[in-house]
């Protein structure tokens, strides 16, 4: 599989280029894109994070996250997850440096280990180990692919691009557009039956990538951003497809990126 028929970059604002910079690639490890799908740009940085890429804005002026609050039941876009070889291993290394967490280390739902943390501006970034257990799987031979990818990453492997998680109103609608229309297969299910909200995750493939969907029995509710204000954190997803639309149905912005 390949980026170029999924997703193929998260872009993430940032007030201060040089900062994020040694974050991303100086902390986390992420490299330099040699060959960015959009033409480069001032205050526009690209780091390749294997499977797909990560696109960092500088918008300096006074910019906030978006009104995001921090609500799983906030629909739009909720954080930027990375593969990892250990999640308490690289926790640590991120703790030595200052980083701050949200979530410590700790055994999930689906037999992995994940941690919460944000970058300079307060962008919610997920470290994961492993490969996930899916209480229902749909496609036995992407979770068979994740889990042979996840035996293979060494256990001081650095971050990889994982996922991108999107909060959403209308699980049908979802559907419709990704699987149905951009034709990324779903993988499998987890179902959250000890969270009263009624939290369930469905994990569709795109490319290299994964986008992860979450939905609720409980409401959910729709950010109002001010496009004049709200300019860091996570902004948009790029996908190479032909999207015919420039959000998807519950407002997540995408790019469309040309496919090579």
């Amino acid at each position: 599989m390949s980026h170029t028929s999924g997703m193929a970059y998260v872009e993430i604002g940032v007030s201060d280029a040089e900062r994020s910079l040694d974050f991303y690639r100086g902390l986390l490890g992420l490299r330099p894109a040699t060959s960015p799908p959009e033409p480069t740009a001032p205050g526009v940085h690209w780091l390749t994070a294997d499977g797909a890429l990560v696109k960092l804005v500088e918008k300096p002026e006074g910019g906030t996250l978006g009104g995001w609050i921090g609500d799983d039941l906030q629909r739009g876009m909720r954080h930027f997850g990375m593969k990892v070889g250990d999640v308490f291993r690289q926790a640590e290394r991120l703790r030595s440096a200052g980083v701050p967490f949200t979530v410590e280390p700790t055994a999930a739902v689906g037999d992995v280990n994940l941690a919460f943390f944000t970058d300079p501006d307060g962008t919610l970034l997920e470290i994961i180990d492993g490969h996930l257990t899916y209480h229902e799987v749909t496609t036995p031979e992407l979770a068979d692919r994740e889990r042979r990818l996840a035996e293979a990453r060494a256990a001081e492997a650095g971050p990889v691009f994982d996922h991108v998680a999107i909060t959403v109103a209308d699980l049908d609608a979802t559907l419709a557009y990704y699987r149905d229309q951009l034709g990324y297969r779903v993988i499998g299910r987890l179902v959250h039956d000890q969270d009263p909200r009624g939290f369930v995750i469905d994990y569709l493939q795109a490319g290299d990538a994964v986008l992860e969907v979450f939905t609720f029995d409980a409401a959910t509710t729709q950010p109002a951003p001010d496009p004049a204000r709200d300019s860091l954190g996570l902004r948009a997803i790029g996908l190479s497809a032909e999207l015919g639309r420039d959000s998807d149905p519950d407002g997540t912005p995408l790019r469309q990126v040309p496919t090579r």
